[in-house]
Parts: structure tokens; C-alpha cells; sequence
């Protein structure tokens, strides 16, 4: 049976919840708490790989242009934010390469998530996996099972998760061979769902945890990782140690 120390913490976007997601600020403080980071990458016109959730930039940039459509040029100096709060505002786009080596040198595990943006570049798979090299503590998640598919292709040794939101067939699942994890929404979760993806030999994780759900008054021993907006709250009630 597993132990509740190996079940491994991400920070959803970074520590959001204390600072604007997926900025710099977001990761420094996830790293206080000393959990991984699930982050969110995406891919621009000319093959930049950044750091940032939406497929366009109207909701914290203020402009209606999808991230795919543009050139690195036209991101790199645009301030982000949440127009209603200084708080969560003013910040950059950071560079996928450059949090992968923070990471790297921090030993912060990693989430990286896959947006369908590499979809509409040639090469973003592969430009994304040159990248990962020499990374050690990391995995790759999408929702999209084809991008999944490609970057097997290229790092064979890697782990790769399907993100799920809704129910989908076991034999979905099993017949995609490529993929190594589940990643499940909280609604998903049932003891009888995480044993059959565990015969399966799945590596299974759960986000959109807050922390009241009924998962977390007794942790599954087939459970991997939580993702949450919510880092501190679950390490205390997993008992794991968090930085002050």
C-alpha cells in the first residue's frame, strides 16, 4: 500500500491563489510551500514555447489574438493581469525554457500541461521536447490524446497523462497505449474507477481539489499526485512538511 508521503502536491498554475497564475510570482511562491507546479505551455507563430493557460490572450491581456496566430515579438514586453485587482496584475508571459531550469536547479517536480496550440504548429511537439531535455522530474499532460501520442513518440522514457473532465469509456483508455497516467477531474474520482485504471497500471492523479472532498479524508492507496489551487492547505492535511 502505498504511503501518503509519495502522494505528490502540484500547485495549479502555480500558487494562484496568491499570486497572478502562471507568472513568476506564482512559482516562487508554490516553491515556499515546497510542492510541485503544474504549469501550462503554449506555442507561438515562430515556435516560442511560453507559459500561459488560454488559447488567447483577451481575458488577461486584453487583446482578442490567439497565442498560435502571433509572433513571439508581439508577447514578450504585453503586461498581464486581472483588470479588477492590483494584486494579480502587471506581470509578464514567462519562457518556458527559462521556469524549466529554475525548476531544474530548485528541484521542483513539474506538470506541464500541453495546450492545443502545439497542434497548430509543425514542429511544437517536437520544439517542446527538445526543451525537456535533460529535465529529470517532470511529466506531460493534454487533454488531447493525439499530442500525447507524439511526444511518446519522441521521449519514449517519459511519462504522459491524459487529462479527463468527463466520464470516458475503460476501454478508451486501455486501448491508448501511449499514455501512462490519468489525471482525473474530482467529480471522476470513485474507488472503483482508480482500481480499474490501476489494473491498467495507470498512474493516477486528481485536480480541482480544494481539500473538504471526501478524497481526502482517506487518501486512496492507488493515488499518485493531487493538483490544486490549494497547495498549503492539502500538504497540512497530508502531513507533509511546507516551507516557511
Amino acid at each position: 500500500m502505498r504511503k501518503l508521503q509519495e502522494v505528490t502536491v502540484y500547485a495549479h498554475r502555480g500558487a494562484s491563489k496568491y499570486a497572478l497564475e502562471n507568472t513568476w510570482n506564482a512559482f516562487y511562491k508554490a516553491c515556499e510551500f515546497n510542492v510541485g507546479i503544474e504549469l501550462d505551455v503554449q506555442i507561438t507563430k515562430d515556435g516560442v514555447v511560453v507559459v500561459f493557460h488560454d488559447d488567447n490572450l483577451k481575458r488577461l491581456g486584453g487583446k482578442k489574438y490567439k497565442i498560435e496566430n502571433i509572433l513571439y515579438e508581439e508577447l514578450k514586453e504585453l503586461k498581464i493581469g486581472k483588470r479588477w485587482s492590483r494584486r494579480f496584475s502587471n506581470a509578464q508571459i514567462p519562457l518556458a525554457y527559462e521556469v524549466f531550469q529554475w525548476a531544474k536547479e530548485k528541484q521542483v517536480p513539474l506538470n506541464i500541461e500541453m495546450k492545443n496550440s502545439f497542434s497548430a504548429h509543425p514542429e511544437g511537439p517536437k520544439i517542446l521536447a527538445s526543451m525537456l531535455e535533460g529535465l529529470e522530474n517532470f511529466h506531460v499532460s493534454s487533454f488531447n490524446p493525439h499530442l500525447l501520442k507524439e511526444m511518446k513518440q519522441l521521449m519514449p522514457a517519459r511519462e504522459m497523462a491524459l487529462i479527463i473532465k468527463k466520464s470516458i469509456p475503460l476501454e478508451a483508455i486501455r486501448k491508448m497505449k501511449w499514455i501512462d497516467s490519468i489525471h482525473l477531474h474530482r467529480r471522476l474520482y470513485s474507488l472503483s474507477f482508480l482500481e480499474a485504471l490501476q489494473e491498467m497500471k495507470k498512474n493516477i492523479r486528481i485536480y480541482n481539489i480544494i481539500g473538504s472532498e471526501a478524497a481526502m479524508k482517506k487518501i486512496a492507496p492507488e493515488l499518485k499526485g493531487i493538483i490544486t489551487d490549494y497547495p498549503e492547505r492539502i500538504t497540512k492535511k497530508l502531513r507533509l512538511p511546507v516551507k516557511r
